[in-house]
């Protein structure tokens, strides 16, 4: 497992993944992230996707052994290294730095993405002009905005117009199949 399906992850995936490792259901973990249920399902299904895990539960272990791993390697590197080497005693004024955290969308989702020759590739997203379930609001532009207005007015305008010529299909076959018959 290459750890750049791991950043692949956003924050969400790994809290709702932490609450299936805690033996938690979908409904649990959606009252302490303030979710819907299905919410939290489709965040699980997504992490199996992106880990290529066989289910969830594989998933939160994958996730577990990760994190641990990545513990370790933190730890090693703090007692690899001294700070009164450094400068006596002013390393120790300053609190270490939090680690960096991993990139996500505002409303939480992700970009989904693929892993090849250990490099992340994720597609352009696509705003839609609606909330989705799950997300607190809209967090499209003015521009991105603006620019649905005619894209919405030209998809209504081709409704229409093949409505209208279904119609006009229809109303003919129905006069042509009266004229036979009568």
């Amino acid at each position: 497992m290459t750890p750049e399906r791991f950043d692949l992850l956003t924050r969400r995936h790994r809290e709702c993944l932490r609450g299936v490792r805690e033996l938690k259901g979908s409904k649990e973990i959606a009252a302490e992230l303030g979710l819907g249920k299905s919410t939290v399902d489709g965040y699980l299904t997504e992490a199996v996707r992106l880990l290529g895990a066989r289910n969830r539960r594989d998933a939160a272990l994958m996730l577990a052994e990760h994190e641990a791993a990545e513990t370790r390697e933190v730890t090693e590197k703090e007692q690899n290294t001294d700070p009164d080497k450094i400068m006596h005693d002013s390393a120790r004024l300053v609190s270490p730095a939090d680690a960096v955290p991993i990139p996500s969308a505002p409303d939480g989702s992700t970009v989904g993405g693929a892993v090849s020759a250990g490099h992340v590739s994720a597609p352009p997203r696509l705003n839609l002009p609606i909330r989705r379930r799950g997300q607190q609001r809209n967090d499209m532009g003015l521009v991105e905005r603006l620019l649905w207005i005619p894209t919405i007015a030209v998809g209504l305008a081709i409704g229409f117009g093949m409505l209208a010529t279904g119609l006009d299909v229809m109303t003919r076959v129905i006069n042509a199949v009266a004229g036979h018959a009568g």
